[in-house]
């Protein structure tokens, strides 16, 4: 203790710790290039064999089985590639990528592999999930949402197809740093008595390395037919099949940690038809920005909504679309929600309910050319859209987004070539 405490030793502990505090971050630092260099590519067929080794697994023409076997043995950074088939599966993910190095679950084709069950996890994060045909409404299939992550972060969910699932199609709870993109989600939450819908993010809470103003964004999806059939035990009737959802992200229903999430949320470029529910829906929600989306005759199965509708949330901004109406229905709607901004769209065939429209807004007939999101030649939506630095460059097509710096209102930017 003496020795410690005299003034020429004190020196040495403290340059051991430095010292430590080196090692351990070098230790850090070494190991995490050393996951980078060593990750692995491993395959999955129907007709391989998880007795393989991991080593053998890399070879194509001799996979594994199944697609939970491979996540299994998958670390940081590797990619399993599923090889088109059918697969009877509920995929869980029990393991996390880090800092960057995400676990990939691949379909070789784009809906090559078709899983008749599930994709999922709780309380991991660095998951990418890539061009999978996931359903299971069949009687021999797990009965679910489609694609699910519960507590997660980091997530790209990428260019699957989610339909017929009992729940619903895509659902994110309680999760941060989301990507959803190019996904197709239809006729999902018809018989789920919770209230599902295609796309939804329910009560974000910031998580992992939670870095940036944006935290969720939602862009060039398609959802379409998406119901619920169900009535909700509050309120006696259906409540949801929305096309898109946020909601919650105050974080106030009884399963919130009740902390408003605080980073903004993007829904842009989506193509939304034929829901039962609203085309976007933001609830009790904040910081959310919903722009040059497509939204065509949503609201069948119930009468308050509209194809794009904000209630009891704050700070929102809702420009660039195109909305039009189910006949009898709203075309907007806005419900005790404040500092909610609404212009530069595109209103057709209804009513708006509580939204005060401002002076850019066209009540016109868009002009869709029928059986499409796609504008015609003389449609009032082309190149007078805000045009904003912050958008993706793309559009619902993957053509680009902005020509000759303006950009048209809706998710489908009108080229001479496709019409």
């Amino acid at each position: 203790m003496d020795t410690i405490l005299s003034g020429t030793s004190l020196i040495t502990p403290i340059n051991t710790m430095k010292y430590a505090c080196k090692t351990l971050m070098l230790f850090v630092l070494f190991s995490f290039l050393a996951s980078s260099a060593m990750a692995e590519t491993f395959y999955v067929a129907r007709y391989g064999f998880n007795g393989r080794s991991k080593a053998t697994a890399k070879d194509r023409s001799r996979p594994w089985r199944t697609i939970q076997h491979g996540v299994n043995q998958a670390n940081a950074g590797d990619t399993i590639v599923v090889l088109d088939g059918t697969y009877y599966e509920q995929v869980f993910f029990n393991k996390s990528g880090f800092n960057g190095n995400s676990i990939t679950l691949k379909s070789e084709n784009r809906e090559g592999a078709k899983i008749i069950g599930s994709i999922g996890g709780n309380d991991v994060s660095y998951i990418n999930v890539d061009g999978f045909d996931v359903t299971n409404r069949r009687l021999d299939a797990i009965q679910s949402k489609g694609i699910t992550f519960n507590r997660c972060h980091h997530l790209v969910i990428r260019n699957n197809r989610v339909h017929d699932c009992r729940g619903g199609g895509i659902s994110l709870d309680q999760s941060d740093s989301l990507l959803v993109e190019w996904n197709i989600v239809h006729a999902n939450a018809f018989w789920n008595p919770d209230q599902h819908s295609g796309i939804s993010v329910y009560q974000c809470q910031r998580r992992g390395e939670a870095t940036g103003s944006v935290g969720v964004i939602i862009r060039n999806n398609t959802s379409f037919n998406n119901h619920n059939r169900v009535d909700n035990v509050l309120f006696g009737r259906p409540t949801d099949g929305n096309g898109i959802v946020v909601d919650d992200t105050l974080n106030l229903d009884p399963s919130g940690n009740g902390v408003e999430y605080g980073r903004k949320i993007i829904v842009e470029n989506n193509y939304c038809f034929r829901n039962g529910g609203q085309g976007v829906h933001c609830y009790q929600s904040t910081d959310v920005l919903i722009r040059n989306n497509t939204l065509v005759r949503n609201m069948e199965d119930f009468e308050f909504g509209g194809e794009v509708s904000v209630v009891a949330s704050k700070r929102v901004s809702v420009y660039n679309n195109i909305m039009f109406a189910t006949p009898g229905r709203y075309v907007a709607l806005q419900f005790e929600s404040s500092r909610v901004w609404w212009d530069y769209n595109v209103l057709y065939n209804g009513d708006s309910f509580g939204v005060f429209n401002r002076f850019n807004t066209i009540y016109a007939n868009p002009r869709l050319i029928p059986g499409t999101q796609r504008l015609s030649s003389d449609s009032p939506a082309i190149d007078n859209g805000l045009t904003h630095a912050t958008g993706f460059p793309l559009d619902v097509d993957g053509k680009v987004r902005v020509i000759n710096g303006r950009i048209d209102r809706g998710a489908k930017e009108f080229n001479t070539f496709d019409n």
